[in-house]
């Protein structure tokens, strides 16, 4: 257990719910708190796992907060609540360049999604378009819940957010208008990744979704309006998802720069729990790099084992250059060019946004709604998670690690796709990074391949 200050790195903790104090108790003990230590606030946030939240008073000492409980019988460890966020994103209203293409879908805005094609996911309708059977929880800023291209496909929404830290409220800095957004989206992102997997297919509206023709979408609301979260939040919602039956955890949120001993172990057990359940968890490998000077490494969650990590390409099927890398990566998918025009790296991604304003409208710095275009690895992760919950419609009985190994074999998109622009951390052209000039080739998102590589399992007849 740690013991001092450096261990639990404490500038890495999240200032707004910084009395929060995260611990689990070691299987079959009880949780025994020290009676010399005042508690404010006392939370399970899962009995079966002997995972817990206390928060102590303004004017306690975290440090010796945090050294007097681990000091407690029973304690398997203690950590404080350490901060995460959504990765810094770009909003474009309207697509700058994009043009009428040849439209597959009904969807009068299929044109718009270069993406579908670049991975080619189109291809992979012709075995699967999604079915209702599968759940992606979305774990993000939350949904808009009366959007016309998610609403039929969207579970109730679970505001975590509200739960665990109270309300997310906003005043616009122009007109004075009051908003809480009540488990709804105030930010926007949250309703961009949902399209991005699930947005209806051929409902003559809009876009189309990965697996928009069927799949479900939870959605978790587990950031404030800002995208600001934490450990407490984020350990809730990934049990939230388990509860609720998710098959895939989509998780376009992360925290990068730390050492290891700031990794919250809270949030480590409870993502290894929902894989020991069968869900595959699907996470963004975060957007501080600016390749190819500085490779920035991956993010939490998705550096995590077991989870896969996604990092973005772009348009013109090079690693994007906001992309975090390493050796933990273990593909690429659509995510969009950077907002730097210098680089040329193409078009955005086009999505859902939810049709009331959002923090961002009210502040007037955007009058879009209904639909935008943003990149990122954020981007890229729910691609992945649409193809997982494809590949799930047809084989339900598909383990986490199966169908990782679907998304790291070799693609037959030509010898560049596996062995050229596709690395974790650069392209040919990138000099020497941070990992002593280490290249780890990374294989681009293959739906077709992945859907038509099925399993040995084979559903058994009833008779």
């Amino acid at each position: 257990l740690p013991t001092t200050t450096t261990d639990w790195q404490l500038d890495q903790v999240d200032p707004e719910h910084s009395r929060d104090i995260l611990l689990r108790v070691k299987p079959g003990q009880p949780l025994k708190l020290p009676s010399d230590l005042p508690i404010e606030h006392q939370e399970s946030l899962s009995v079966a796992s002997g995972i817990y939240a206390v928060r102590i008073p303004v004017g306690t000492s975290l440090t010796a907060a945090l050294n007097r409980l681990a000091q407690m019988p029973g304690m398997a460890y203690v950590e404080p609540n350490y901060r995460y966020q959504l990765p810094p994103h770009q909003v474009s209203e309207i697509p700058a360049g994009f043009g009428t293409r040849a439209l597959t879908p009904n969807d009068p805005q299929f044109g718009l999604q270069w993406n579908i094609r670049s991975a080619k996911i189109n291809q992979a309708w012709e075995l699967s378009t999604g079915s209702n059977t599968v759940t992606v929880a979305v774990i993000d800023s939350g949904v808009d819940p009366n959007h016309p291209d998610l609403k039929e496909r969207l579970l109730p929404l679970e505001d975590v957010w509200d739960e665990e830290t109270g309300s997310d409220r906003v005043v616009s800095r122009i007109t004075g208008e009051q908003v809480d957004f009540k488990g709804r989206d105030g930010n926007g992102h949250g309703t961009h990744v949902a399209g991005v997997i699930g947005a209806i297919l051929n409902n003559n509206t809009g876009l189309a979704g990965v697996a928009g023709g069927g799949v479900k979408i939870l959605p978790i609301k587990a950031t404030s309006m800002l995208g600001a979260t934490n450990a407490r939040v984020l350990t809730a919602a990934v049990l939230r998802a388990i509860e609720r039956g998710a098959k895939v955890i989509n998780m376009s949120i992360g925290s990068t720069g730390r050492t290891p001993a700031a990794n919250n172990q809270v949030l480590i057990d409870a993502v290894n729990e929902a894989i020991a359940q069968g869900i595959t968890v699907i996470s963004a490998t975060g957007n501080e790099s600016s390749r190819p000077r500085n490779v920035a490494a991956i993010a939490e969650p998705a550096i995590y084992d077991n989870v896969i990590a996604v990092g973005a390409h772009t348009e013109m099927d090079n690693v994007a250059v906001y992309s975090n890398g390493g050796p933990e990566i273990d593909l690429v998918a659509p995510g969009g060019g950077g907002s730097n025009p210098a680089t040329a790296e193409g078009e955005q991604i086009w999505s859902t946004w939810p049709t009331y304003r959002t923090f961002e409208s009210l502040q007037g710095r955007i009058r879009a709604s209904s639909y935008v275009a943003i990149s990122g690895t954020s981007m890229a992760c729910p691609h992945v998670s649409g193809v997982a919950a494809l590949l799930l419609s047809r084989e339900p009985n598909l383990t986490p690690s199966q169908i990782r190994a679907r998304f790291r074999r070799p693609v037959g998109r030509g010898p560049d796709h596996c062995l050229g622009h596709f690395f974790g951390h650069g392209s040919r052209a990138a000099p020497a990074g941070p990992a002593l000039g280490q290249y780890w080739p990374v294989h681009p998102l293959d739906p077709f391949g992945a859907v038509a590589a099925e399993s040995h399992y084979r559903p058994q007849m009833i008779r």
